[in-house]
C-alpha cells in the first residue's frame, strides 16, 4: 500500500510542477506582449489621452480591435474615441494583443486596479464575416460613481471635457 501512495504522490508533484512551469511561460509571454505594446507607436499615441483619463471621472474605457472608446460622466456622458484607423495605425486583430492593450490600459490608468471603484469585463461578440471575436471594458461600479457624483454635486459642470 504504501509504495502505491508514493507513486501517487510523486505523480502528483510532477503534475503541480508542469503545471506551475506553463504558468509562468504564460505570465512571461503576455509580460512580454505587453511591453511590445507600451512601446508601439499606436500606445505612443494613445498613452497622452490615457495620462489626461487620470483627471478624469470616468465612466467605462472599451477597448475593441478598432478603437479604445473613453466615457466620462462627469462631464456627463462626454466620449472620446481613439480609433486606430483615424490615427493611421491598422485594427488590433490579434486576440493576445487585444488583451495586452486591455492589460497595458489598466497599467496605465491606475484608478481602474481598485476593484472596489472599476470592475473589468471581457465580453464576445459575432464577427460581420462570421466567428467571433473578443472587447474589453473596464466599468464604474455604481456605488463609486454615486458617491463621486454626490462629492461633485456642488462643483460647477466643466464646460468642456478635458480630453481632445
Amino acid at each position: 500500500m504504501t509504495p502505491v501512495i508514493i507513486v501517487l504522490v510523486i505523480i502528483v508533484l510532477a503534475v503541480v510542477a508542469l503545471v506551475l512551469l506553463r504558468l509562468k511561460e504564460r505570465h512571461a509571454r503576455e509580460s512580454m506582449l505587453m511591453e511590445r505594446v507600451r512601446t508601439s507607436a499606436m500606445y505612443s499615441r494613445l498613452y497622452p489621452v490615457l495620462d489626461r483619463c487620470c483627471q478624469c471621472c470616468i465612466e467605462r474605457i472599451i477597448i475593441r480591435p478598432e478603437e479604445v472608446r473613453i466615457v466620462l460622466y462627469k462631464p456627463m456622458n462626454r466620449t472620446y474615441r481613439f480609433v486606430f484607423e483615424d490615427h493611421g495605425i491598422d485594427p488590433v486583430d490579434q486576440p493576445a494583443a487585444l488583451q495586452a492593450l486591455s492589460q497595458a490600459v489598466a497599467l496605465d490608468v491606475p484608478c481602474l486596479a481598485d476593484p472596489n471603484h472599476y470592475y473589468f469585463r471581457v465580453h464576445t461578440a459575432p464577427r460581420d464575416g462570421g466567428g467571433n471575436y473578443r472587447w474589453y471594458e473596464y466599468a464604474v461600479q455604481p456605488d463609486y460613481k454615486d458617491m463621486m457624483l454626490r462629492a461633485w454635486y456642488d462643483h460647477t459642470e466643466p464646460e468642456d471635457g478635458i480630453i481632445r
